[in-house]
């Protein structure tokens, strides 16, 4: 009597397993397809072959941060998720003196993603040099600790 009861209680949890397992494997791929748009605008400074150009060049450079990748590194001086702001920042640090390039970049980080968002409405109200400086401050150390040192 005993084995009456286990035959279908083995059969139960593999149909159990295989329906979950088809539910799951669905779910994922819809995901994927309903993503939001997980891109940024990075104004880059520049691009450095060895990591003493990278100082002796950035060194006027209050506010940057720099990414090794392919052994270049890269250094930026801005991230906004808005084409207006990206606009802003290269126009106000061109006037500056630098020579600042807008790439479009994704970023698979979040929270970052849903921070950048937030920062962008600062920035937008931003009037001053000053004031989106020390907003570009605040992303790009976020952007650092969340994003570099993961």
């Amino acid at each position: 009597m005993k084995a009456s009861f286990i035959v279908p209680i083995i059969i139960s949890i593999l149909l159990g397993g295989f329906c979950g397992k088809l539910v799951f494997d669905q779910y994922q791929a819809k995901e994927e397809v309903f993503q939001e748009n997980n891109t940024a605008y990075f104004l880059q400074q520049g691009v450095y072959s060895t990591e003493e150009s990278l100082v002796e060049n950035t060194k006027d450079l209050a506010y940057k941060v720099s990414v090794l990748e392919d052994g270049k590194y890269y250094v930026y001086v801005g991230i906004t998720k808005d084409l207006d702001n990206a606009e802003k920042l290269k126009k106000m640090y061109e006037e500056m003196g630098y020579n600042i390039y807008q790439r479009e970049l994704p970023i698979s980080n979040y929270e970052f993603l849903n921070n950048l968002e937030q920062y962008d409405i600062l920035l937008t109200s931003s009037k001053t040099n000053e004031e989106m400086q020390s907003v570009m401050k605040v992303v790009l150390a976020s952007f650092e600790e969340s994003v570099l040192n993961q």
